[in-house]
């Protein structure tokens, strides 16, 4: 369980830090390899860097063994690492000044894409290709930093422990509009997948059922094509698969994800057809 004081500081931070990869580096130097000396002698602008932040976010049953919310309605916070992506503005000695290219699994920490870092050359744990256009790249950002639709926040701004997690905004939606609590799930968490279920599917049903931390379960079934769970069990069958591999599977169900237990949708041809309550057995 992380300590509530690791918590505090990140939150105190923006909900984020930068790691230093090297002890893990030490740690396992047959699966972690850091970039070499000439690849990062190779880097300037446009340049493609990754690094490790650990960040604040709700607790995940299935990852965490907490539920996400306490007995007062409070988020449970705890620290988990992640391995993002940024485009090299400018190199600066022992420095890369970059834009953040990831949106963070995290939901209480400020960070965002576009945002400005600055890494130190021995935080980074992996280099990459330049970007195509980094011209235009580079007048997006400037507009974008510009824009009176920025929020303008300083990542680094203390970030209130008892926020609402903060979710893509399709998500948000599809919870504001329903009235329900959102539980966001670790996307490496496991569910049942129908295994006829493709992207082309025109009937697509979901339903979220108490998580099952001991099988990494995050409850979630998804099904296409015929609404009788039992049936579908029996003629067609069902694998077990990551919310990323569902996420490949039919990317229209990634909205409504973040719905809590209890809850389920129905698809047409792609688009919402209904979101509904579940009726949950005891048994």
């Amino acid at each position: 369980m992380t300590d509530s004081r690791d918590v505090s500081a990140l939150l105190a931070h923006g909900g984020w830090e930068l790691l230093d990869p090297r002890p893990t580096a030490a740690q396992h130097p047959d699966t972690f390899a850091m970039p070499t000396a000439a690849e990062l002698g190779a880097l300037g602008p446009g340049s493609m860097v990754r690094a490790m932040f650990q960040v604040a976010t709700i607790a995940d049953v299935v990852r965490d063994g907490l539920t996400p919310y306490d007995e007062a309605g409070h988020p449970r916070l705890v620290a988990q690492v992640e391995r993002m992506w940024a485009i090299v503005l400018e190199v600066e000695g022992d420095t890369v000044e970059c834009a953040l290219d990831n949106l963070p699994f995290g939901t209480h920490t400020r960070l965002l894409p576009n945002d400005r870092l600055r890494i130190p050359l021995s935080h980074l744990i992996a280099t990459g290709a330049r970007v195509d256009r980094f011209d235009d790249y580079l007048a997006f950002l400037a507009k974008w930093e510009a824009d009176p639709d920025n929020p303008g926040v300083d990542p680094s701004s203390a970030m209130d422990r008892l926020a609402p997690p903060r979710l893509r905004s399709d998500q948000q939606e599809v919870c504001d509009r329903v009235g329900a609590r959102p539980e966001p799930p670790w996307p490496m968490g496991s569910g049942l997948l129908a295994k006829n279920l493709t992207p082309q599917s025109l009937l697509v049903y979901g339903a979220r059922f108490p998580a099952d931390a001991s099988r990494r379960d995050t409850g979630w079934v998804v099904f296409a094509e015929n609404d009788d769970f039992e049936e579908v069990s029996r003629t067609v069958g069902f694998t077990v698969a990551t919310l990323q591999d569902m996420y490949r599977a039919h990317p229209a169900i990634w909205p409504y994800v973040a719905l809590p237990t209890g809850w389920g949708f129905t698809l047409a041809a792609g688009t919402e057809h209904d979101v509904y309550p579940v009726e949950i057995s005891e048994d």
